[in-house]
């Protein structure tokens, strides 16, 4: 959809872009954190803690509206976390998040001692998720 929008507002001098947190610390999600943790999601426990505050999110928006190249950014589909690593700003309690597309977060869900060994820069191109998510008869 954002790809759409970017070309159809691209004549009318507007970027159009779609911005992708990961799990983010919400009223409702700390809320339900007891029943969240006790789940599992394909075998993985997922901690709420790691999560993303609200402010996360705020500090990818601020980093987009300084971006001098705002534009080359029309019509994608960017994490918060992504974000974060080429702006160069963390969480407010000082934590780096690592994209869903960073190898290093999928294998630190079931192998944090494997994850402490690769770089964080390593990453799953875009079409390899959307791939992995759709389902094309």
């Amino acid at each position: 959809m954002s790809e759409m929008c970017g070309k159809e507002l691209k004549k009318h001098s507007v970027t159009c872009l779609s911005l992708w947190p990961g799990l983010v610390q919400t009223e409702a999600i700390i809320a339900a954190k007891d029943t969240i943790e006790k789940s599992k999601i394909g075998g993985v426990k997922i901690d709420v803690s790691k999560g993303e505050t609200v402010e996360y999110a705020g500090r990818a928006i601020v980093g987009l509206m300084n971006d001098k190249n705002l534009k080359g950014k029309n019509g994608k589909t960017i994490t918060t976390a992504d974000l974060g690593a080429e702006y160069g700003f963390k969480d407010v309690d000082g934590r780096t998040h690592y994209s869903i597309r960073c190898v290093k977060a999928g294998v630190g869900m079931k192998y944090p001692w494997l994850a402490s060994l690769i770089p964080g820069f390593i990453k799953v191109p875009w079409s390899w998720i959307v791939a992995m998510c759709h389902h094309y008869y």
